[in-house]
């Protein structure tokens, strides 16, 4: 795919329990602003090195310089995606993990070592030696979307897809992009989080930039669906930063 917009791509990375069509409002935005080029990826969560190499093939369709974009699992993926890939020029963490080489989101979770009731909604339908996790629908809209309406987390809900423990406990060896991307590495808290603690979020912030390229929404952890406006404004910065 060529971009011959002054602009530059966007590609956009889902995290867990939700696919490339919870990014919608956040590309017609985006579209709307000028960008050409904006393609969500559609990781298969199976596995943390297959999901990698998903973002990594829809990098190389993309002509020219590109703003990686991930949402909560997806920031561990574009840590790992973006590394030696000298036409990204930009990262954008929504909500989202931000490991170290070696890390898991798992492991981030542990190291943080506070536990949101959410986790206990986890819904094991694969095997005690392989587990692959699901949302209890039940519980969906209050750990995940709490700010969306009945309706647009009932849909979610119905669509999320299921992650297995291989993409959650997956680790990159690499140095993370985000320690040569700093000076253009952005990253949105979302202060009502229930899936992922705000304080562990704020801690990652800090963790891969500077204080100016920071924001906190309140909002839930479906960020890119409640607050899509700010989101993309978020991604343009990033865009015109570079």
């Amino acid at each position: 795919m060529t971009n011959t917009h002054e602009l530059p791509n966007i590609l956009l990375v889902h995290g867990a329990w939700a696919d490339g069509s919870s990014w919608s409002k956040v590309i017609e935005i985006l579209r709307a602003d000028g960008f050409a080029s904006v393609v969500a990826s559609q990781l298969a969560l199976r596995g943390f090195d297959d999901d990698v190499a998903t973002v990594v093939r829809d990098l190389e369709l993309l002509d020219g310089p590109t703003i990686l974009v991930g949402h909560s699992y997806g920031g561990a993926v574009i840590s790992q995606a973006a590394v030696d890939r000298p036409r990204v020029a930009g990262l954008v963490y929504v909500a989202a993990y931000a490991p170290k080489a070696g890390q898991s989101a798992f492991q981030i979770n542990q190291e943080f070592g506070v536990e949101l009731p959410s986790g206990a909604d986890l819904i094991n339908i694969g095997t005690p030696e392989a587990p692959d996790f699901l949302i209890d629908r039940s519980r969906f809209h209050q750990d995940f979307c709490a700010d969306l309406t009945t309706e647009e987390a009932t849909v979610l809900a119905a669509v999320q897809k299921p992650t297995s423990v291989l993409a959650l406990a997956g680790a990159g060896t690499r140095v993370p992009a985000w320690e040569s991307q700093r000076a253009n590495t952005w990253y949105q808290v979302s202060g009502n989080d229930a899936m992922i603690h705000p304080d562990l979020e704020r801690q990652m912030a800090a963790q891969i930039t500077d204080e100016e390229r920071i924001i906190t929404l309140a909002t839930g952890h479906a960020s890119m669906v409640s607050k899509p406006a700010e989101i993309a404004d978020l991604i343009a910065k990033a865009a015109r930063n570079r």
